[in-house]
């Protein structure tokens, strides 16, 4: 999987010329591939080739919520989500851009709403950068969640919360005090238990304040964030799947580019290829016209010797007619002439299997027959039955061909 390219923007990021941000390469898993750096958005560029970018939008400027509506999902859901929310927000809905996420087991759907001025100014400072974001997510929707706690990121003047199970939010309160004391008023009598990630700087600068709040907390752990909360917050939103901003009118277009450079070889043999076979193809349905034809023409001359004077029909009636004529020979008297000599073929080669019929001549009671038969034997037996029959029966020649016997045998009826 691809490296992940994390990009913080600053508050102040509304313009190219206010354009600074923070960045981080991370793994799929999120652990930092490189160290943190600062600076204008234009330097983080050079480092999104082969790597899928995320850029994390000021939590002041999105609200996260979690409307409980009927709808699971479609188009409907995104009409209904606006009017859910209408009365929790400052702004006409007309003027928001609503971006709604994939149920996540508790009763509402993760919904983050932000101005569209807001979103075309993040989007115009990015492409001015040379930066195509494939999503951007709220930085409050980052926060860690801490089973049975309430996670706090100082950072400068902005404080961060999430309790488990609930939406990030930040407060910019000042004093200090004030904004902890908004972030832990949950409403409830029981301390809770709260950890609070911060820079050495700022940790330095209020300790006795934090300090302070363990005896106002069922535990506090500090933990110091050496390079701020960014690591932290591209850890999170490489594990999980925060809602993703681009959406609706803001969906990002991919162009579908294929190269068929690799492939031409494969292309142009498969070509070759399809061009032999129906050639091969054409090839052998020619021959097999050539072959039908010249079976025809014997059939119809057969038919015409085995029935003078009859009209000739179409070959495959002809060889109807033929079978028809031999099967009323079968057990009656011997009649002279060509049909005596089929009759009598035909019982023989009823005695020699795998014997085919190849060619068959006949004049003045004498019928000469080519065939292919699978032994010396084969034929033997042919002419012996022939004999049995009345027929005078003469193997003429016997030669080798594809693994079987051309034989020419000549058969000879009485008066010949």
């Amino acid at each position: 999987m691809a490296e992940l390219l994390v990009i913080r923007l600053n508050p102040a990021a509304a313009s190219a010329a206010a354009a600074d941000a923070q960045w981080l390469v991370v793994d799929q898993h999120g652990a930092r591939v490189g160290t943190v750096q600062s600076g204008p958005l234009s330097d983080a560029a050079a480092l999104t080739s082969g790597r899928r970018v995320i850029v994390l939008v000021p939590g002041t400027d999105v609200v996260l919520a979690e409307p409980v509506v009927p709808l699971k999902s479609g188009a409907k859901l995104a009409q209904v989500v606006p009017f859910a929310l209408e009365e929790q927000l400052a702004e006409d809905i007309e003027q928001l851009h609503f971006a709604i996420g994939k149920r996540n087991g508790r009763p509402g759907i993760p919904v983050s709403v932000v101005a569209h001025q807001r979103m075309r100014q993040w989007l115009d400072v990015l492409a001015a950068a040379g930066i195509r974001a494939d999503a951007l997510y709220a930085e409050t929707a980052a926060l860690p969640e801490i089973p049975n706690a309430v996670a706090l990121i100082i950072d400068g003047t902005r404080v961060y919360m999430r309790r488990e199970n609930g939406q990030g939010a930040v407060l910019e309160v000042e004093p200090l005090i004030e904004a902890l004391q908004l972030a832990l008023a949950s409403g409830d009598d029981e301390r809770e238990h709260v950890t609070i990630y911060i820079s050495e700087a700022d940790y330095e600068r209020e300790r006795d304040l934090l300090e302070g709040l363990r005896e106002f907390t069922a535990s506090l752990q500090l933990k110091l964030m050496p390079d701020g909360p960014l690591p932290l917050m591209a850890a999170n939103v490489a594990s999980a799947a925060p809602v993703n901003l681009l959406q609706g009118p803001y969906a990002v277009k991919r162009k579908l580019t294929l190269s068929f450079a690799p492939w031409r070889y494969a292309a142009s043999l498969a070509g070759i290829f399809v061009v032999l076979h129906f050639g091969l193809k054409g090839w052998q349905y020619w021959d097999n016209k050539q072959l039908e034809a010249a079976l025809d023409r014997e059939i119809t001359q057969v038919f015409q010797q085995t029935m003078p004077g009859a009209p000739v029909p179409d070959p495959l009636q002809a060889r109807r007619h033929v079978e028809l004529r031999l099967n009323q020979l079968r057990g009656t008297a011997p009649v002279s002439g060509m049909l005596v000599t089929l009759a009598a073929l035909s019982e023989a080669l009823a005695q020699a299997p795998n014997t085919t019929v190849e060619a068959i001549a006949y004049r003045n009671n004498t019928t000469d027959v080519r065939l292919l038969a699978p032994s010396v034997d084969a034929l033997d037996r042919i002419r012996q039955v022939a004999t049995e029959k009345g027929l005078g029966a003469e193997i003429q020649s016997a030669n080798p061909r594809d693994s079987k016997l051309e034989g020419r045998l000549q058969f000879k009826s009485s008066g010949a």
